[in-house]
Formats: structure tokens, sequence, C-alpha cells
């Protein structure tokens, strides 16, 4: 089986076997993210690793998709709109297509194979160049009757109208949000890692970061009565425990009743592997 992660920024391609990724392919996705590119740019890496039989092949995709037909809907960073990405690489392969949104491919992993093997029901939560979530009810993803369940980084962070345009989540707490929100549009994650507790303004954003994910997370968690969330993405591994002690504190804080702070907040041990995992799984299934 192939997995495939079409991050914001990143494009992950591996080859899986007995539930572990064995070998794997990293590369930044085209310049310009044009949608017949990516698309040759997945299927070479592809071939790549899963040479010229391919069955099977799960496609994660940071955005709306419809599931059924395989067509992206809306891919905020990649500026994709209604895009037949499952189409154009299965016709390309000759191969069995299954795509998924990323941070619900990642949750799948994640339930199947790393940190929630053990639970029954849990919400993602993938922080990098965008933000994410995916959510797994009773044993089985949810996307409910539109399809589209877990677009946690498309919730409304700031209400007001005068807070446009960083009214969504991800356009304050995500790494492309803070780069509109510090003005500084190549802000790369090394440098938010470096500039964190020494750059004020670093610090600053990073911080209103967390607790706006930790309100996030607690308004899930009220509404839904979750025992278990997972973290995961490139900030959340590179900010590590500092960063993601501010989401549990928000969190705290925030969820409602008192009875729902028992909910565990837990960090991914797949990692990247996480969203590939997942996808190749759903394309098996």
């Amino acid at each position: 089986m192939i997995g495939v992660d079409i991050g914001g920024t990143n494009l992950l391609v591996g080859r899986i076997e007995d539930g572990k990724v064995a070998e794997r392919l990293h590369t930044p996705i085209a310049e310009g993210c044009d949608f017949n590119t990516v698309i040759e740019q997945v299927c070479d890496q592809v071939r790549k690793v899963g040479g010229k039989n391919i069955e099977q092949v799960g496609i994660a995709v940071a955005g709306g998709v419809d599931c059924k037909t395989g067509i992206v809907l809306r891919a905020q960073n990649l500026n994709w709109d209604n895009a037949p990405l499952g189409q154009k690489v299965a016709e390309n392969l000759g191969s069995s297509v299954v795509i998924e949104n990323d941070a619900t491919a990642a949750a799948w992993g994640e339930f199947c194979f790393g940190v929630g093997k053990d639970v029954n029901s849990m919400f993602a939560v993938w922080v990098g160049t965008g933000i994410g979530g995916g959510l797994i009810l009773d044993g089985n993803i949810w996307r409910g009757p539109l399809g589209t369940a877990g677009e946690f980084g498309m919730s409304i962070s700031s209400p007001e109208i005068e807070a446009a345009p960083f009214r969504h989540l991800e356009a304050i707490a995500s790494r492309s949000g803070m780069q509109e929100v510090l003005s500084l549009s190549n802000l790369t994650t090394n440098q938010l890692y470096a500039g964190y507790q020494k750059d004020d303004a670093i610090t600053a954003c990073i911080d209103e970061s967390a607790r706006r994910i930790g309100t996030g997370i607690a308004n899930v968690v009220t509404l839904l009565s979750l025992d278990c969330v997972v973290l995961g993405g490139g900030l959340i591994e590179a900010l590590g425990e500092q960063y993601i002690g501010l989401i549990r504190d928000q969190f705290t804080q925030d969820v409602f009743p008192a009875h729902c702070k028992q909910c565990e907040i837990r960090t991914t041990i797949l990692g990247p592997d996480a969203g590939l995992l997942g996808a190749a799984q759903l394309a098996s299934s």
C-alpha cells in the first residue's frame, strides 16, 4: 500500500508494510501549488516508492474533501477549489485511489496504530502550516451528513467584525497565520522555535496561538464530552511541552462541566507518519 500526505508546504509519500512505513520520500510541494503540477509530482513520488504495479493509494490532503467523489472542495493553503484529485491520480497511476482530509487521516492513523489505540472516540488537532481536526466517534471516522466534519482550523476564534481577516483560528494560530499576524511572510517553524521565549513578539504570538487552540479544544470537548484529544503537526512537535502545556492549561480553564477536565490531551507518537498510515489504511479497507 502507498500512503500520500499533501500538506500546505510539503509532500510525503510512503510505502506501508504491516502497519509501518517501510520507505518514505519527503519533498516540498511544487512552487505555486499548481494542481496539475502537483498531480505529476505526487505520481512521480508514488512510482519511486511503489514501483510499476500499484494497486491502492491513500491520499491525505490539507483541505475539505468529498471522500465519495475524490474531490478536494477547498484547500486553503494550496488554493484549490473543486479539484478532482482522486480521479486524476487514479488515471495517472492506474490504481484505486482514496482521498481524505489530512488531519482526519492522521487521526485515523493514531487511532489504528498510535497513541489512540486504547480509546473508542477521540479528536485530533494538527497544527502546522494550517490547522486541521479529525474526529473518531465509537470506532469510526465521523465526517457528518455533509462529509466535511473536523474543520477545526476554520472555526471562528474572533467573532468581532473588526477582527477580520483574523477571525478564523487558522488565521491566528497556525504558522501561516503567525506569518500574517507578525508581518513576516517567510517565517519558518525553525525560526518560531528559535524565537520562542527569546523574541517578545514571537513569544506573544505563540502563546496566544496556544490559548486559542486550548479554548477551541474546550469547545469541542464541551460539545461532545470526549475523553481523549491528540495533538500533532509541525508546530506541536517543534515547540514541545511548554507550548502544549499552555494549550492544556487553557483547555482546563474553559471546558465545561468540570467533569470534562479529565479528558486526556495526548501528543502524537507517529509524527508525520500518522497521515501516511491513516490514508493507506483507509485505501486498504
